[in-house]
């Protein structure tokens, strides 16, 4: 392909043409479709969209937005990755998957990390603080809620002298 599937618009004839590649996809994607039902549609892109919409319950424009991601993914060239590098289950997904979410994860990852670590310091920093402030209600607190544990593992029953 002399152009790349990511410029590349959906239309029909294309659709019908790289039909075989998809199927898969959209069986994987769908599994509410049966494959006889899908190959019914001779792989004609509006027939393919009002069966997934029928059987779905997806608007027909959001079939054919998520029809043409399988499409770019089914389309794009496989990715040259060093032999040996993990399972091949592993080898599957990060086929599958374009480097864009293998980066949009990692990304995910290192700010979800970020987050935390501000929210730990952060939450950490301030209670400190407070009680340092209200050093006597914290003392009062604490001893309150000592005694509070203590009857209820000991209960009032306490038994003085017997």
């Amino acid at each position: 392909m002399a152009e790349d599937t990511a410029t590349r618009e959906l239309n029909r004839s294309a659709f019908q043409e790289s039909f075989a590649k998809v199927s898969p996809a959209i069986l994987a994607e769908w599994e509410q479709i049966e494959a006889a039902a899908l190959s019914a549609t001779g792989g004609e892109l509006d027939k393919v969209v009002t069966l997934i919409a029928d059987r779905t319950a997806h608007t027909k424009a959001l079939v054919r937005r998520q029809l043409q991601e399988l499409w770019q993914v089914s389309m794009e060239p496989p990715r040259h990755r060093p032999v040996g590098s993990g399972s091949r289950l592993h080898q599957s997904i990060h086929n599958a998957l374009p480097d864009s979410a293998d980066e949009l994860l990692q990304e995910l990852e290192e700010r979800t990390a970020h987050l935390l670590r501000e929210l730990r310091g952060g939450v950490l920093k301030e209670t400190r603080a407070k009680v340092k402030d209200n050093l006597l209600f914290s003392l009062l607190v604490s001893i309150g809620l000592g005694f509070i544990v203590g009857v209820l593992f000991t209960g009032w029953n306490f038994q003085r002298g017997k």
